[in-house]
């Protein structure tokens, strides 16, 4: 329960819960209907989804702006891949959610514009978003081998025979050790390995179920509270 009210009073908190409890809600109503289940049941969770899809984008209103900023802060950091992937990663984040802004302005009837072709460009901005954190994700991970290659062989002691001398155990205990050591990384991956999928099939380049699609979400969604509720789990700078 003290987790629960910790992550509650952040507004990004609030936001990842009930983002988890949107996607499942998505999982629920899918498979009810797989089932034929009661129409009403399958309605009252599709309402719950978007209402809390809705309650998350007036939560998110202005967020743009501030994600904006925060890109010039990454601008300054010394190592060009981290520069050029944290900043292009920001401002197609903050992108996505301007265009998402003016998505819930139109569906609520403020603006009137085209909210389906909004959503599309929010989905591609979202995706560039995810493509540039998983850019910055692998480079972390080349750079964490490289330090640690000499806990796993390398193709040429392959070919010299070294296989022989190669301790799969011991290799596997390596292998949990960095990741353990460095479960920023691997979370920020997973993460965004699982959103990577949402967008690509809002946008029609993946058929995912809404069932697949709501496991994904609620996936990456744990991962985000778990980096607010240990913050040695979130991967700096980001």
């Amino acid at each position: 329960m003290d987790i629960i009210i910790r992550v509650n009073n952040q507004s990004v908190g609030r936001d990842k819960l009930a983002r988890l409890v949107q996607y499942t809600s998505r999982l629920v109503w899918h498979q009810l209907e797989t089932r034929n289940a009661n129409k009403y049941s399958v309605d009252r969770v599709k309402s719950l989804e978007n209402t809390l899809s809705t309650f998350r984008k007036v939560l998110r209103l202005g967020r743009c702006i501030d994600i904006f900023y925060t890109a010039l802060n990454t601008i300054n950091i010394d190592d060009p891949i981290l520069k050029i992937t944290l900043t292009a990663s920001k401002i197609a984040h903050a992108l996505y959610l301007y265009a998402d802004h003016v998505v819930w302005l139109s569906k609520s009837g403020f603006l009137k514009s085209d909210s389906d072709g909004w959503s599309q460009t929010a989905n591609r901005f979202w995706l560039l978003s995810i493509i540039a954190n998983l850019a910055r994700d692998f480079y972390e991970i080349l750079h964490i081998l490289e330090l640690k290659k000499s806990m796993f062989l390398n193709p040429s002691q392959l070919i010299k025979g070294s296989v022989r001398n190669f301790d799969l155990n011991s290799s596997l205990n390596h292998f949990y050790t960095i990741i353990k050591c460095h479960k920023d990384i691997f979370i920020d991956t997973a993460k965004n390995s699982c959103d990577l999928f949402i967008p690509l099939t809002a946008l029609g380049y993946t058929k995912l179920s809404p069932s697949a699609v709501g496991v994904l979400g609620a996936f990456s969604s744990l991962a985000a509270i778990i980096t607010l509720v240990k913050p040695i789990t979130k991967l700096v700078p980001s």
